[in-house]
C-alpha cells in the first residue's frame, strides 16, 4: 500500500492490505515446537515507543487463503524529525507459517516520491528475533539501535549527495544496478530510460539523485523495452517482499561503492 498522506494506518487499513498480520493462530503445518507470537504483539510493543505502521503489504499466497504468509510493515516515529525529505523507518517482516522469524531492518522513506528505501546490512545489520525468544526488551534495544544509527545512515546519504557522477559513470551504475534484479538485464533494458528522472526533484548528477531514479524504476517497473524478436514488453513492478528487500539492499551497497 502506498501511503500518500503521511499518516499512520488504521487497524482496518492494515488488515485490508495485509490480513495475515491479524492472524490469531499459526498455520496447521507448523511443528509442536513452534511458538506463536502474533505480529500484533510487536505492533503494540513498537507503538509503546512511538513507532506506528505507515505501510503494510503481504506476499501473494494461495496456501491456506494467505492467512499465514509473509508480510512487511514499515514503522515511523513522529518524535524522530524528518531530515530534508527523508524519514527514518523500521521495516518488519514476519509470517505465521513457521518459515520466518521476526526480521527488522533500518529503512528510509522519501516523502517526495513515496519511495521506501531499505538500508544495506553493511550500514545497519538486520536484526532477527526468533518467536520462541521474543521479549519486549529486545524490541526496545532494537529501536534504540535504529535511533543511534540514524546519524551514520544520514552520513551515507550526505556522501551520496556530494558525489557527482559523469554520464559514463551513470551508465556504469545503471548497468550494475540492473543486475540486482536481472542477470541478463543490461541486454534489453534501455539505460537512457532507466536514468531518466520521473520528477524534477530527481534531476541532477548527484549519486543520490541517480540512485533514487534507478531504484524506483527497477522496483516499480514501467520501462518498455524491445526483445530480439521485435516484440515490445513492459517491466512489471517487483512485488515479492523478499526480492524487494534484496534488491533494495544490493542497490544501497552498489551506491556506497561509488562514493
Amino acid at each position: 500500500m502506498r501511503n500518500l498522506f503521511n499518516q499512520p494506518l488504521s487497524q482496518e487499513e492494515i488488515q485490508l492490505n495485509a490480513p495475515s498480520v491479524y492472524t490469531n493462530q499459526p498455520s496447521s503445518n507448523v511443528s509442536d515446537k513452534y511458538t506463536f507470537i502474533p505480529t500484533t504483539t510487536i505492533i503494540d510493543d513498537l507503538g509503546k515507543g512511538g513507532w506506528h505502521v505507515y505501510d503494510a503489504t503481504q506476499r501473494n499466497s494461495r496456501t491456506e487463503g494467505g492467512l499465514y504468509t509473509k508480510h512487511m510493515l514499515r514503522f515511523r516515529n513522529d518524535d524522530i524529525p524528518m531530515i530534508d525529505d527523508i524519514i527514518p523507518e523500521i521495516v518488519l517482516t514476519n509470517s505465521h507459517d513457521g518459515r520466518n522469524a521476526f526480521n527488522l531492518h533500518a529503512g528510509l522513506f522519501r516523502l517526495v516520491c513515496s519511495n521506501g528505501l531499505v538500508i544495506a546490512d553493511q550500514t545497519f545489520e538486520k536484526v532477527k528475533i526468533k518467536h520462541q525468544w521474543y521479549d519486549l526488551n529486545d524490541v526496545q534495544s532494537i529501536t534504540d539501535k535504529v535511533v543511534t544509527s540514524i546519524p551514520t545512515i544520514m552520513g551515507c546519504v550526505d556522501n551520496f549527495k556530494t558525489t557527482i557522477l559523469s554520464d559514463t559513470t551513470k551508465k556504469d551504475f545503471a548497468k550494475k544496478a540492473i543486475l540486482t534484479r536481472w542477470k541478463d538485464g543490461q541486454e534489453f533494458l534501455p539505460l537512457d530510460e532507466l536514468l531518466s528522472p520521473i520528477r524534477t526533484a530527481d534531476k541532477g548528477d548527484q549519486l543520490w539523485n541517480v540512485f533514487n531514479v534507478v531504484q524506483e524504476k527497477i522496483l516499480t517497473g514501467g520501462i518498455t523495452y524491445q526483445l530480439a524478436s521485435g516484440r515490445q514488453q513492459t517491466v512489471r513492478e517487483l512485488t515479492n517482499i523478499d526480492q524487494r528487500l534484496n534488491v533494495n539492499k544490493k542497490l544501497w551497497t552498489l551506491a556506497e561503492e561509488y562514493v
